[in-house]
Order: C-alpha cells, then sequence, then structure tokens
C-alpha cells in the first residue's frame, strides 16, 4: 500500500475511533465533558425539582441514561430537545444545556402568559404560546414570531413545516423549517369552529360546524369530506393520523370517533376528563386526569392497554416526543410513562445518578538515604606508630528497591436503585365464545434491580363478580369466566419483587356482538280481529337465551296505536316462533322489540 493511500484512509478511521471512544466515555462516565461533539438523541427529557436535575429517560431501553444539574427548576417544567441542545422551558425563561457537555451554557428570555405547547419537530423545537399567537424556535436566537391571534394546537407535518389556526378570523398559517416568517395561505369559512390535524403527512381542517374535513392546499382549502358523525365546537383533535384513521374526541360525551372520511369507529370512553387523543405508530393515547389512567386504543377503536399513572403530586403532561413516542410526565417529575408505538405503556422511575467517589491519590514512595559507613572516633596519635596515609576506598552504596506502585482501585458504577417492578409486557387474553376458561399470557415485567418474584392475576366481570390469583410463571388461566353467559371483563397483571408491587398491565375483554335477531312478516289472517284485511304479525326470535321468558311489545308509526304485548318462552336453542298483535292500518309501518332487540321494520300493507 503506498503512503498516499495510507494517509488517506486516517482521517476516516480517525474519525471512527474518536466516535467509539467519545460514545464509550458518555455512557461509562469516564468522561464528564467532550467539547464541540454532537449526539443525536431521541427519547424524552424531564424536569425532576426534588433531585434538581433534568434527566433523559431512553425510550427504547425505558431506563434514565444522563442527567443534567439545572438550579431553581420549576415544578412542571417542560424540556424540549433538538440534536445538540436541551431547553428547560420556565415561567419568564428557558435554560439552554448542552447535550454533549451535560452542563447549562445560557437562558434565553420567553414571551410571558400561559405555559406554551412544546412541539418536537424536524428543524425545531417550538414553543407555541396559544393565547397571545406567539411562536419561539429554539437552537436559533429565539426571538417571538407573531401569528397575530390566538391560536387552537398546532401540528406538524413530516419535513418540520409547523401549522397553526387562528381561532379568532380563520386563518390557517405556516412556518417553514428554517424560516422566521409566517405565511398564511387558507382560512376557514367565517364562523366555522374545528381545528388541524395531518393524515398522511398531509395537513387537514376539521370542520366542526360542516362535520367535514378538508385537506389545505396552497390557495386555500381542499374538497370537504363528509365525516359521517357529529363533531362538537369543542372537540379534542389528533395532531396526526393513526392507520389513517383520525381520533376525534367528544369532552361531553366521552366518546372518541375514528374518522377517514370512509367510516367511522366509535369508543365509548369511560366517564373521565381526558387530555389528549394524541398518537404513537397506529395506537390512539388518551390520558383521564380524573382517574390518573392512560388508555391505548388501535385504529378501529378496539382497547390496547389501561395503565394507572404512578401516584404523584401535580398533574400529570401528556406529550408526543420527535421519535414518534407518546411521553406521560409525572406531576413531580418522578416517573415518566413511555408509549410505544404499539399501544403498550411502560412507567419509568426517575432517578438520578450518584456522584462519582473521589479517587483517592496513591503517594509516591518515600525514598530512602543511601547507606553510609559509621563514624569512628579518630585515632590518637600517641596511641600507635605513625603510617604513612592508607588510600581511602569509597564507601559502597546499597541501593533500596522501590516497592511497584499500586494502580488505583477501579470505579464501579453507582448500583441500580431497587425499585418495584416495571408493566408486565403485551398482555393479552385468549377466549372464544365456544370456551369458558380465558387464557391470560403476558411477558416479563422489566425488574428494576432485583428479581420478580410474583405475578399477581386479578379480574373484574361487568356484573360485578371478581377474582384474584397468584403465579410465578407468564400465563393464567381464569376458569369459568363465561359460564352461562358471555360478559366484558377486565384483567390486571402485577408484578412483584423485594421492593414491592410495580405498575400494573390491564386489558377490558369485550363481550362478542349479541347474535340475537328478531324478524318481523306480515303472517295469517287474524279472524278475531273484526275488520277487514286484518292479518298476524309473524314473529321469529333467533339467538337469545334458552329457556327463558321474554315480552314483545309490537310498535306502529300510528300514534294512537297501542298493544300490553306477547309473552314468550324461547326453546332449548334460544329460539321462539309465533303469530300475534293482529294488525290492519294499511299504510303504516310497524315493528317489535324484546330486551333491547328490535325487529326490522315492515310496511303494512292490504
Amino acid at each position: 500500500m503506498s503512503d498516499r493511500r495510507r494517509a488517506s484512509r486516517w482521517p476516516l478511521m480517525g474519525l471512527i475511533i474518536a466516535v467509539v471512544a467519545a460514545a464509550t466515555l458518555a455512557l461509562t462516565g469516564a468522561a464528564k465533558q467532550v467539547p464541540g461533539l454532537e449526539f443525536l438523541q431521541t427519547g424524552h427529557w424531564i424536569a425532576s425539582p426534588d433531585l434538581g436535575l433534568v434527566v433523559h429517560v431512553d425510550g427504547a431501553t425505558k431506563r434514565s441514561d444522563a442527567q443534567v444539574a439545572v438550579p431553581g427548576l420549576e415544578p412542571g417544567a417542560q424540556v424540549l430537545q433538538n440534536e445538540t441542545h436541551g431547553y428547560v422551558v420556565g415561567k419568564e425563561d428557558a435554560t439552554v444545556f448542552g447535550k454533549s457537555t451535560l452542563s447549562v451554557e445560557s437562558t434565553v428570555p420567553l414571551p410571558t402568559g400561559a405555559r406554551p405547547v412544546g412541539l418536537e419537530v424536524a428543524g425545531g423545537p417550538y414553543a407555541v404560546f396559544r393565547d397571545t399567537g406567539q411562536v419561539v424556535r429554539f437552537g436559533t436566537d429565539a426571538v417571538p414570531m407573531s401569528v397575530g391571534g390566538p391560536l387552537g394546537p398546532p401540528v406538524a407535518t413530516g419535513d418540520g413545516t409547523v401549522w397553526l389556526h387562528r381561532t379568532d378570523n380563520g386563518a390557517i398559517c405556516r412556518i417553514n423549517r428554517g424560516s422566521t416568517t409566517v405565511a398564511c395561505p387558507a382560512v376557514v369559512p367565517s364562523g366555522h369552529s374545528g381545528g388541524l390535524t395531518v393524515s398522511g403527512d398531509r395537513v387537514m381542517f376539521v370542520d366542526a360546524t360542516t362535520d367535514t374535513m378538508s385537506p389545505v392546499e396552497a390557495n386555500g382549502l381542499g374538497a370537504p369530506v363528509k365525516l359521517g358523525v357529529d363533531v362538537p365546537p369543542n372537540a379534542k383533535i389528533a395532531p396526526v393520523d393513526a392507520g389513517g384513521k383520525v381520533a376525534v374526541l367528544d369532552p361531553a360525551t366521552n366518546r372518541m370517533h375514528m374518522v377517514d372520511g370512509k367510516g367511522v369507529a366509535t369508543v365509548q370512553l369511560p366517564a373521565g376528563q381526558y387530555d389528549g387523543p394524541t398518537v404513537t405508530g397506529e395506537s390512539v393515547v388518551v390520558l383521564d386526569q380524573s382517574q390518573s389512567v392512560v388508555r391505548t386504543y388501535d385504529p378501529t377503536g378496539r382497547e390496547r392497554v389501561t395503565s394507572a399513572v404512578p401516584a404523584e403530586k401535580g398533574k400529570p403532561a401528556l406529550s408526543r416526543g420527535e421519535d414518534a413516542r407518546v411521553y406521560v410526565d409525572g406531576g413531580e417529575g418522578k416517573h415518566v410513562m413511555v408509549v410505544d408505538k404499539d399501544g403498550s405503556v411502560n412507567p419509568v422511575p426517575v432517578v438520578g445518578a450518584k456522584k462519582d467517589q473521589p479517587r483517592q491519590p496513591v503517594p509516591p514512595p518515600a525514598e530512602k538515604p543511601a547507606d553510609k559507613p559509621a563514624d569512628k572516633p579518630a585515632d590518637k596519635p600517641a596511641d600507635r606508630p605513625v603510617q604513612p596515609p592508607a588510600r581511602t576506598q569509597p564507601p559502597v552504596r546499597t541501593q533500596t528497591p522501590q516497592p511497584p506502585q499500586t494502580p488505583p482501585p477501579p470505579q464501579t458504577p453507582p448500583p441500580i436503585p431497587v425499585t418495584p417492578p416495571g408493566m408486565p409486557q403485551n398482555l393479552a387474553v385468549a377466549i372464544s365464545t365456544k370456551q369458558t376458561d380465558a387464557t391470560v399470557t403476558w411477558g416479563n415485567a422489566p425488574a428494576n434491580g432485583a428479581p420478580v418474584t410474583a405475578y399477581h392475576v386479578s379480574w373484574q366481570r361487568s356484573d360485578g363478580l371478581t377474582g384474584s390469583g397468584r403465579t410465578t410463571g407468564n400465563s393464567f388461566v381464569i376458569t369459568g369466566i363465561w359460564s352461562g353467559k358471555d360478559y366484558s371483563f377486565s384483567t390486571t397483571v402485577v408484578a412483584e419483587n423485594s421492593a414491592g408491587r410495580g405498575t400494573p398491565a390491564t386489558v377490558q375483554t369485550t363481550a362478542p356482538p349479541s347474535k340475537r335477531s328478531i324478524s318481523l312478516t306480515k303472517g295469517p289472517a287474524a279472524g278475531p280481529c273484526g275488520e277487514p284485511n286484518c292479518y298476524w304479525m309473524h314473529v321469529v326470535m333467533t339467538g337469545f337465551e334458552s329457556e327463558t321468558h321474554y315480552d314483545v311489545m309490537p310498535h306502529s308509526t300510528d300514534p294512537g296505536y297501542g298493544n300490553p304485548g306477547h309473552g314468550v318462552t324461547t326453546d332449548g336453542r334460544g329460539r321462539a316462533e309465533f303469530n300475534a298483535f293482529y294488525y290492519h292500518g294499511a299504510g303504516h309501518t310497524v315493528w317489535v322489540t324484546t330486551d333491547g332487540i328490535e325487529s326490522n321494520r315492515l310496511k303494512w300493507t292490504e
């Protein structure tokens, strides 16, 4: 190999070695500062006033892996990040710290007023002050950009463009990545309410006045698409779609609709006060502040996970990171719940690493002076004859070998504090309509410093039946949960170690949709009627409980019609067939009901 070729490879090899070495030092803590070196970090930063730290939680490993001491942290302070810096957003200013130096570098002033909405996107992050219509982009000079009026929730597309909706005049505005100016290419019709979302990386306006969704185009709004559901003016709209479906939450009815203009899936949420919805992957996430519970759903409205927020004072906060994960910060900054794209939820304790123990210097070995002959008393001339002076031999110097230096003891990382286990992973329940027993399975819970010694399983059926059990494995069988009737039920699994029980995982199993049906046709002539053209209603009931009595009631569009109904008992197959309710009102529409089931509607003819 020539000298020129060898020299040309050294810069690349040196860069690789430098990056690997720097990463190793950063992970081991052997180096505290790496000036000028930038790292791309995902995950989430959270402020912990009790620790006096902002702590980075890796969204993939679910562990705290970096920290920065920040004086004067305020409760509830939000921390935003880009590739090189983090920004602790306070009431009046933002504290800037380096992600490579892990130290505070500066502060920048912020507009005063209500806390802003943080937005972590490419080219950001941004702080959006909705009340005053101001936007600050960090990483530049942080000069506020004015949109001119109050704003709805902001959204962003994949290229880093931030979109904003003025709620006073309907203008839809954008801030391009890297731009310091605001452009407003569209405006919604006067008096229309609604909000922005992004579907298929295309910004859309959900119109709550017309119950439609329109794309925002270069010169205005595109053609609207009917959503097929009533969107209230105060609807909460997810910032992005989940599998092509946009989640729209009606806070008054606690209903969440998954819409795309082609069909609607509606979720009836438990009563509560909800933040969100927001999205990670193909999972929709809501935070129930009243119950301190995180719930996740798939795009069809099927519930994936229900997980309790670890107990803390204050109000938990829901946010979406640039890594597309959803994070729930505890009110005191003691936990972060990481919501992954599959809807799984993992609580992570926020723990600061202990300071390194100072190394004790090893003193250098003491030098031993060289040996010298002992002093002798001088001879007196009178004691001996005078001899010619003898040649004096130099003394022999004996060199004492120095002991070998003892290397300093290796520094060990601080011990991981033992905390209760994390949430069991991938909780699932298997049961079918042909079974009465439910098989519950789950993956290992994060041990958090001590072995998991048990999993506790509990369940509650919709009719009030409850039960519980314990196992050391990863499965459990609930016997007889669907004996006699298929009820909806919830199952909870919580892991335990020496520090106690951890965060529970909960899954809801919904009873299969009812197959009960009633068929109504025109039956034979009814002799007892006494009217011409009078016939019985012919009723066939299927799929009902076997050998069970039901009261069947007839109905008519004739406002003067009335009938006390007819009682019937199903056979062993849950079926009943009979003629009842003679009728002769041609032109009216009739139908029957029982136990909440309605038959088809039949227009009566002569």
